[in-house]
């Protein structure tokens, strides 16, 4: 029965299309609880994740006990919405996203502590009472679920992820507005709207496309949510290529516009809409890659940052989200055109192991938290160029868990 299941997965997640099919418009029968698939693999390796689960190395039968562990406990659990934030934003509306800027803080020399002030690298601990940590639970809830789900086939795992995503996207009660008009705010800026760098806080989003496509195996999947989802994305795709806010940050010269561009190719994807992932995917390694990456491997929008050496891997890791996302869309490899992905990394690669002293720029903290991240950034970046050093240096220098997720993922 498990083989029959596998094999018939693998047949409709690789079947070709047919000659008058769009490869960015996915199908769905309209039958009540039909599990049938979306056939796209977006960010996640599904190709990995399939001989992951068909011939499991020890790391990662350990990381598929531990996601089923974490599962179990968020059995029965409430799923995580916008509504249950302490205050509101300044719309008034409950189901407006609302977060404050990261590194804005009071005024120490105002009265009633406005405009707020920026401390690069310094988080400001009221972002707490929004619905940035709603978010991030929404995020984990359906990774969790979803990686259960695919792991194991068992369907309860699969009814939660989809209870994840009507709470946060479909129920009335419950749902999201499909914008970020009031992300990251800076209290006493621009009359309390959001900025552009809270489009950001988007980026947690791009595990639903995933998400979806292996959910929609289910018997819990049905064709109307599965229609209500990505009509929720296509009016936030409209908003983020047509707002202030959205406009400004695809003109940002670093990781911002790198995200940005990211968020919009997958959405463009997921939805069908054709001329913007065309648009999207195809101008990346010039318009991001190539321009923040001197010859050298220096990214010198990062590494004025106060958390420099973070700053930089968090820029490559959109970078190998973006080589992923071209890849199972069957599109031109950035590697073949360009050096300066490999180059950012090996840029930081002789400061893997050092003390932080070692680093000629600012990093004011999470020097070994950013270590860890660099040692995930070779571990990826080891299959792209299998000819390089990557998976010897993450061997030696990772101190992640055998149960990490990303050995599911990856």
């Amino acid at each position: 029965m498990r083989h029959s299941l596998l094999t018939m997965l693998v047949v409709l997640l690789f079947a070709p299309l047919s000659a008058n099919s769009s490869p960015l418009t996915p199908s769905f029968s309209t039958r009540e609880g039909a599990g049938e698939r979306l056939h796209n693999s977006y960010v996640w390796n599904r190709e990995r994740m399939l001989l992951h689960r068909d011939h499991p190395s020890d790391t990662v039968t350990a990381a598929v006990a531990a996601i089923v562990r974490d599962a179990d406990k968020r059995l029965g659990s409430p799923a995580p919405s916008v509504v249950n934030k302490r205050t509101l934003p300044p719309s008034g509306d409950k189901h407006d996203y609302y977060s404050m800027a990261r590194y804005w803080w009071p005024n120490p020399d105002t009265p009633d502590h406005l405009p707020y002030v920026r401390r690069d690298g310094q988080v400001n601990p009221e972002i707490e009472g929004l619905d940035r940590p709603n978010l991030d639970a929404f995020e984990k809830a359906l990774r969790t679920f979803t990686l259960a789900y695919f792991y194991t086939e068992d369907d309860k795992y699969a009814a939660a992820a989809w209870d994840v995503l009507r709470t946060w996207f479909i129920n009335k009660k419950t749902h999201m507005n499909p914008n970020m008009a009031y992300s990251q705010v800076r209290l006493g800026h621009n009359n309390n709207q959001g900025s552009n760098s809270g489009l950001l806080d988007g980026y947690s989003f791009l595990i639903v496309p995933d998400a979806v496509d292996i959910l929609s195996a289910s018997r819990y999947a049905k064709a109307k949510d599965i229609h209500a989802i990505r009509q929720w994305f296509t009016q936030y795709l409209q908003w983020m290529l047509t707002s202030p806010q959205g406009i400004k940050e695809d003109a940002a010269e670093n990781n911002h516009g790198t995200a940005y561009h990211i968020q919009v190719a997958v959405y463009a994807r997921f939805t069908g809409n054709d001329s913007v992932w065309n648009t999207y995917s195809n101008s990346f390694c010039t318009q991001r890659l190539e321009k923040q990456v001197l010859h050298d491997g220096r990214q010198p929008h990062e590494l004025t940052r106060t958390r420099a050496f973070g700053y930089s891997c968090y820029n490559i890791k959109h970078f190998l989200d973006m080589e992923d996302i071209l890849r199972n869309a069957h599109s031109s490899s950035m590697v073949i055109r360009t050096p300066s992905l490999r180059t950012s990394i090996d840029f930081l690669k002789p400061y893997l192991g050092k003390p932080v002293t070692a680093w000629p720029y600012e990093q004011i903290s999470d020097w070994s938290k950013e270590q860890q991240n660099f040692c995930w950034i070779l571990y990826r970046a080891a299959d792209i160029y299998p000819e390089s050093d990557y998976k010897q240096l993450f061997r030696l220098y990772n101190k992640a868990k055998q149960s990490h997720y990303y050995y599911l993922i990856y």
